[in-house]
């Protein structure tokens, strides 16, 4: 499993690190579309929080991906002191090909596979994503800035 898990993130990663850098942008900047696209909407702090780094540097890191116009920032309709960040359409394009870019040797590999082969894959990897999946119930959930803080 370990040299399984090893040789999908080479591949897999080797394609989308050539993609950000093509396009100008971190690993960071493009880990933090990622994040907002899975979660729809959130703030700084749960980006920040992802990457390991404070919301101040977050936020310096955004604001970059606002004005290259991958993200917008929009007052958090619980708590008009936050912010939430979410993709804008152009943003929402760089994912979808950086998606595709990451996924081509996949295909390349599946069509090197015989059909018993696919279908032996296709089986394992089912039910792998289903335990996957079952280890994921209890990820903790996003907020947007400022939702379930005290304001004094």
């Amino acid at each position: 499993m370990r040299e399984w898990a090893r040789v999908v993130m080479h591949h897999s990663m080797h394609g989308l690190i050539h993609y950000t850098k093509e396009n100008g942008l971190s690993m960071s900047q493009t880990v933090a579309l990622f994040k907002i696209k899975r979660n729809g909407m959130c703030g700084v702090a749960d980006v920040g929080e992802d990457l390991q780094v404070s919301s101040a540097a977050a936020s310096q890191m955004l604001d970059r991906l606002v004005q290259l116009g991958f993200i917008q920032r929009s007052e958090n309709p619980e708590d008009r002191r936050g912010k939430c960040l979410s993709l804008t359409d152009k943003g929402q394009t760089f994912l979808q090909k950086g998606i595709r870019v990451r996924q081509r040797w996949i295909e390349d590999l599946a069509a090197s596979l015989s059909s018993e082969e696919m279908r032996a894959a296709a089986n394992t990897v089912a039910m792998l994503v289903g335990k996957a999946r079952a280890l994921d119930v209890n990820a903790k959930r996003p907020h947007c800035e400022g939702e379930g803080t005290k304001h004094s």
